[in-house]
């Protein structure tokens, strides 16, 4: 294995950050982890630049002769746009020998200074460091992107919609208290 050294990713959109507070994994036995999306255009050279480092890495680890899982790189097109490349980066949280849990990755703002803690939404810009760790299964070898920090140059708040935003107000509302229950039912007291 060569040496893990810190890597850095393109300023990107990002999809999917879970970088303030980590999220269950699919697989509810594995640890909570953190990750992101970045999304990349194909067009641009920075992305050509990303994927050939990749690669390399990819040859550094494995050579050109190992069978690659179909789940070997981390850097994939988009299902619903093939003018876009998707790199996928996690960590997980690691438990310390005291029982403590190992902190996640450092966020900084575009000016170096730490993250205020906000959720991260869609369509904010990433640069991602992380370190890669290759793997060799049965199915095959590969490699993946273990972020280690994230700086956040553009930053698009995430807004949990609950829907409550799509209600119009209505005429005729009242509401009816508790001794002027009409018992439509049979029933001697009010259901609330």
């Amino acid at each position: 294995m060569t040496e893990s050294k810190i890597l850095y990713s393109p300023l990107a959109l990002a999809r999917w950050a879970y970088l303030v507070e980590p999220r269950q994994q699919m697989d509810p036995d594995k640890p909570l982890a953190w990750s992101v999306d970045l999304v990349l255009p194909t067009s641009d050279p920075k992305t050509a630049a990303f994927q050939a480092k990749l690669e390399e890495v990819f040859t550094a680890e494995h050579g050109t002769k190992k069978r690659r899982s179909d789940k070997g790189f981390p850097l994939k097109p988009d299902k619903n746009d093939p003018n876009l490349l998707i790199a996928k980066f996690k960590a997980q949280q690691l438990t310390n020998r005291d029982g403590s849990t190992a902190p996640g990755p450092k966020i900084l703002d575009a000016k170096k200074q730490p993250w205020d803690g906000a959720a991260i939404g869609n369509g904010s810009k990433l640069i991602v460091a992380f370190k890669v760790y290759p793997w060799d299964r049965p199915e095959g070898c590969g490699i993946s992107l273990i972020i280690t920090a994230a700086q956040v140059v553009h930053f698009v708040p995430y807004i949990i919609d609950d829907g409550v935003d799509g209600f119009d107000e209505q005429e005729g509302y009242a509401v009816a208290k508790a001794d002027e229950f009409v018992d439509e039912f049979g029933d001697e007291e009010p259901p609330f």
